[in-house]
Parts: C-alpha cells; structure tokens; sequence
C-alpha cells in the first residue's frame, strides 16, 4: 500500500496533491468569491517539484487568494491595455477592437482561476471570453511576484488532458 499524498489546510481552504507530469505534484483548492467583476468559485493550482508545499509559497499563495478581487481587476485592466497597444499581435478583429474601450467591468473575459508555481511566479487564465483568441483555452496573464509581466495567447496551446 502506498503512502497517500498529504493535503494542507491553507487560508483559503483543503488543498490536495495529486501526482502530475514531469516528476511534479500538482495542488488543487477552490475559493468563492464575491466581487463586482466576478462572483463564483475560482480554481487555485500549484504546482511544485517536491510533494510537499514550502511555507515560503504557501504564504505568497495565501497574500494572492486574499486579495484575488483586486487581481482579477489588475489583470482585466492589463490585458485589455495590451491588447489595445498591439491589437495586431494578438489577432484581435475590427470587430472585437470595440471592446477594448469598455469599462473594465464590462470587459468579456470570464472564468478565472489560478495557477501558482515556485519562486513566486503564477498565471492567471480567464477560461472564456468573447475575443476569438479566447477559443478554446481562454487567455491569461504571467505575474512576477504581483507584477504582471506578459498576456499569453493560449489559443494555439495543447490540452493538459
């Protein structure tokens, strides 16, 4: 019989490893959240090398959750202005080039959730939207610490399944 792989009761709730690609152990957790530019559960992933979490990313992990509103804001508002500055690199049609001036509250990307990795690096991926980049996997956004840094086109990108 094998050792079962530990779960962590975080901040934001149960966190569960299962095994993953690469030698990698893959953490999942949900929270639900209340916010003006979201209501629902949002999935929060980690991934790490080891199976066990560090204090250090379960931490930062925690700081993030706490204020995933505000984030969620910061990425819809970062994306829309990069997509704005080079709707070219990004496919974005005539069309869809007028919701690129909306109210951020109005902005059409849905369905966000998380995905932490080591050294302070996480992504944040906006599962649906409007734009046509946004089929089929949605688009998301790299962070550096609480900095982002790059939106990521995922329409090209290879399912996980």
């Amino acid at each position: 019989m094998t050792n079962p792989l530990p779960t962590y009761q975080s901040a934001f709730g149960l966190l569960q490893a299962e095994a993953a690609p690469d030698d990698q152990f893959f953490w999942k957790g949900d929270i639900t959240l209340q916010h003006p530019l979201f209501t629902g559960t949002v999935p929060v992933y980690l991934i790490t090398k080891e199976a066990q979490l560090s204090p250090d990313m379960l931490g930062f992990t925690e700081q993030i959750v706490a204020n995933v509103g505000a984030y969620i804001e910061k990425s819809l508002t970062f994306i829309q202005q990069t997509l704005a500055n080079d709707p070219e690199a990004y496919g974005i049609t005539p069309e869809e080039r007028a919701w690129l001036d909306v109210d951020i509250s109005e902005f059409p990307l849905e369905f966000p959730e998380i995905t932490f990795y080591e050294a302070e690096e996480w992504f944040m991926r906006f599962a649906q939207g409007r734009f046509r980049i946004c089929d089929p996997y949605g688009i998301g956004i790299t962070y550096r610490g609480t900095v982002p840094v790059n939106v990521n086109n995922l329409e090209d990108s290879i399912s996980a399944e």
